[in-house]
């Protein structure tokens, strides 16, 4: 006997289709929200981790910055006491200096001259005087030179003496001045002369700087 299916099926199979495609577009819309969260969970853990990277390289610089300026600070008091030492240095090698300078300024003296001035003004030394003749003068440079204190000594200026010394008592030799008369002196045709030389301490041998020293 035949069997006739009386039921509605195709509004059933709609119906059934329609309960596929919302479950489908609702699995769907899961999923895709899942991405998204799952993406923007990945991206935002990124980010975090490189700021909290920004954040640590910011500390190690300021860490860095702190410790350069402690460098220089180190730098600048290590230049400080090289700068000292060299000047104790500078100031123990020159100890025997002026002994020996003086004693050898007098050595250097010829006979026949004499000083009106000596001055020094740091390593250059101005001696003027009267000498017989500009030989002498020349002698005198030759004896500054030859010293191991003394060196580059030239000759400022050189010109004859044109009054030596003031009126004086008459005597047999004289000379007339106008007014009144006065002797004739050896002086009286001297050269006045300028003289400069240099203090050149760094040429001294260490064992007459050091036993100097010492004896100081």
């Amino acid at each position: 006997m035949a069997r006739i299916n009386l039921l509605p099926w195709r509004a059933e199979e709609r119906e059934r289709r329609n309960k596929e495609f919302i479950t489908l577009v609702v699995a769907v819309t899961l999923l895709t929200l899942l991405a998204a969260f799952a993406t923007w969970s990945y991206f935002n853990n990124e980010l975090e981790e490189q700021l909290d990277a920004n954040a640590l390289i910011e500390q190690e610089n300021a860490r860095l910055d702190t410790v350069l300026s402690e460098i220089d600070s180190l730098e600048q008091r290590r230049e400080d006491i090289i700068s000292r030492m060299q000047v104790i240095q500078d100031l123990q090698g020159r100890r025997p200096v002026p002994v020996r300078l003086w004693d050898d300024l007098a050595k250097a003296m010829p006979s026949a001259l004499y000083l009106n001035n000596l001055k020094r003004e740091g390593d250059v030394i101005t001696l003027t005087g009267l000498a017989d003749n500009p030989n002498v003068v020349s002698n005198l440079i030759r004896n500054l030179d030859s010293s191991k204190w003394m060196g580059n000594s030239a000759v400022s200026n050189i010109q004859q003496n044109i009054s030596a010394y003031q009126a004086a008592p008459a005597l047999n030799n004289t000379i007339n001045t106008g007014e009144q008369t006065r002797p004739v002196y050896p002086e009286d045709s001297y050269v006045q002369f300028v003289v400069t030389t240099r203090v050149q301490s760094e040429t001294a041998t260490p064992d007459e700087g050091t036993g100097l020293g010492g004896a100081l």
